[in-house]
């Protein structure tokens, strides 16, 4: 118990909700509790995309990653490198909090992370916990949050190199070497992307606010240059120290008021843990996260620069055999410098947690509160019950509660267009209860839950920013794992209903660019030097806005990856994207890639 509680000690409360990791029970699972467990020992509801899925199916994009997880919606405005918007359990795209290694990413003019610009071909894992966790992460946890960890060295120095070819003359390099001993590790990596994409836009600029307003069929490129590193030492006193550093900047090009944007985005920070006692464990971080973006039109130009300073200061007390006391502050700093004449341009938040996590008999429970006191917003305080019990070896029952919040961003108080100075912030409850289990080498899980939000921010009809009075969003998620006479099996089911509860004339309405209903279905299969994948994905309908006018009907892809293992070292593989040419949209007046195919070579020595 000890040893388990002292790794679940946390800056705040997770839920006890249906863990389904497909991925071995020792895999490690950290945003959960902001530490490593173990993934038996995991209660949250958590998702893991790790580096071997990515290959296996290759995944080009975080959003194409997380895409087949349950409770995700991925709205995108024309394909690599353009606006993605990630809707988690039916909240808002601004209600999913994307960390990397730890620390937050910036968020763009809008107040949501730009997750379209982070290279896949850099990262090691991503993990994927639903639900409020406001109380572990702060403002921008009402949905879930979402982390995204880069390449991490160990062993001998291995160098790698991995490059690609495929339709709209799109193309692919990464290169790098990692390695590491008892006491040093590092990574370092570089990778280049370019395509000449499609046309984004659909050219419907008649019709009033769909679309890019704009009649201009010519592809949209892309290009994305890119480098991490990761590097880390352990003294002599067990104490750790870490740096890291992400880097992406390019080019994307657009239909319609601005036809490209140059855009930068780097993050990067340094993490110190150490041991005070037998039973004391101080952790401190100090991050940076920036996003730049230059946009360029035929009748206009802008800029923004969003920076965001971190420092997080936590501390893990063992108290006994059964109990962890966690206390911890965060601070947070953002300013944006933009073109658009914002009269407020910075804010700070302070934010204290502490927490109880233990266990009584067969019982385990968490305690957990935290107040943020944010520059404009004042005094906002969360907090998370839990509870959990095995009803037998193979059965678990969890149940939890928890409060979130959510500071409306910068561009939506002060920008001089369309902008609501009166927003209030956003603040939920959920309620969830899930079973997990393992029956005839099947394993799976259950949840529901239950969000109700107070205030939610969205456009109106003339694209300015008001605050419902009341959303209320409902679901279910069901998961399983198998193996099949040796084929790999993993399927999800998710059913949302998000529902717009203000009294008003969109009463009733489902929440725009959310899809009801998902399914997924992986399988894959290694058949000697050969192996299979393939990705079935079902989406529902969605609106495209408040008033249900638009509806966006649902659509199936089917995916399929082969490859071929030349030699120890040499890999070659194909995947055809969307084999069946389904016609689709996730934002209305923007067009989804057709059929396309994607070569690469890969080159990493065995150890």
């Amino acid at each position: 118990m000890k040893k388990t509680l002292l790794a679940a000690s946390v800056a705040a409360v997770i839920p006890f909700t249906p863990s389904i990791v497909f991925a071995s029970d020792d895999a490690l699972i950290v945003t959960a509790t902001r530490t490593a467990q173990t993934a038996d020992e995991t209660f949250a509801s958590v998702s893991v995309v790790t580096k071997e899925e990515i290959e296996k199916y290759q995944y080009k994009t975080v959003a194409e990653a997380i895409s087949g997880l349950p409770g995700v919606t991925i709205a995108n405005t024309g394909g690599l490198g353009k606006q993605t918007s990630l809707f988690l359990r039916g909240t808002e795209s601004n209600h999913t909090q994307v960390l990397l290694n730890g620390v937050k990413l910036a968020t763009n003019a809008f107040g949501a992370p730009q997750i379209e610009h982070i290279p896949l071909n850099q990262i090691e894992r991503i993990e994927l916990v639903r639900g409020p966790q406001s109380s572990l992460y702060g403002s921008g946890s009402i949905g879930g949050t979402i982390q995204i960890f880069t390449k991490k060295g160990s062993g001998e120095l291995t160098p790698h190199l991995s490059v690609g070819f495929g339709t709209h003359d799109t193309k692919e390099t990464t290169f790098g070497i990692s390695g590491g001993d008892a006491s040093n590790w590092y990574s370092l990596s570089g990778g280049y992307t370019e395509t000449n994409g499609f046309n984004s836009c659909d050219g419907r600029s008649g019709t009033l606010f769909i679309g890019c307003f704009a009649t201009e069929p010519d592809d949209d490129a892309y290009r994305n240059t890119n480098a991490s590193i990761r590097a880390g030492h352990r003294f002599a006193n067990s104490a750790e120290l870490e740096f890291f550093s992400l880097y992406s900047e390019g080019q994307s090009e657009y239909d319609g008021y601005f036809n490209t944007t140059d855009f930068l985005q780097h993050t990067f920070g340094a993490k110190l843990t150490a041991d005070v006692s037998d039973r004391w464990t101080v952790k401190a971080t100090l991050s940076q996260g920036r996003i730049e973006a230059d946009n360029e039109g035929a009748f206009a130009t802008s800029f923004a620069d969003n920076q965001q300073d971190h420092f997080s200061l936590q501390n893990d007390f063992q108290i006994n055999d059964e109990h962890v006391l966690v206390l911890g502050y965060d601070y947070e700093d953002d300013k944006i410098k933009e073109s658009g004449g914002f009269t407020e341009t910075n804010r700070h938040s302070n934010a204290v947690f502490a927490q109880l996590l233990g266990e009584y008999g067969a019982h385990s429970y968490q305690l957990a509160v935290r107040n943020e006191d944010n520059e404009q917003f004042g005094s906002n305080t969360t907090g998370n019950i839990a509870w959990g019990t095995s009803l037998s070896n193979n059965l678990r029952l969890n149940a939890s509660f928890g409060t979130a919040f959510v500071a409306p961003a910068l561009v939506d108080l002060y920008s001089p267009f369309g902008a609501n100075p009166s927003l209030d912030a956003e603040r939920s409850k959920s309620f969830e209860l899930g079973l997990v289990g393992k029956h005839a080498d099947i394993t799976w899980s259950a949840s529901a839950y239950r969000t109700k939000i107070k205030d939610l921010i969205a456009l109106d009809s003339l694209w300015v920013p008001q605050n419902i009075s009341e959303a209320l969003i409902k679901g279910l998620e069901l998961q399983a794992a198998t193996d099949i006479a040796g084929i790999n099996v993993d399927g999800q089911f998710s059913w949302i209903d998000p529902e717009n509860k203000s009294g008003g004339v969109n009463d009733g309405n489902v929440l725009a660019r959310r899809a009801e209903q998902t399914f997924t279905l992986n399988a894959n299969k290694a058949f000697g030097d050969f192996s299979l994948a393939s990705k079935v994905f079902v989406s529902g309908r969605r609106f495209d806005d408040v008033a249900n006018n638009r509806r966006l009907a649902g659509f199936t892809t089917v995916d399929l990856v082969g490859a071929y293992k030349i030699n120890k070292d040499l890999t070659a593989q194909v995947k055809v994207a969307n084999l069946f040419n389904e016609e689709y949209e996730t934002v209305a007046g923007y067009n989804t890639d057709g059929a396309n195919v994607f070569f690469s070579l890969s080159y990493q020595p065995a150890n």
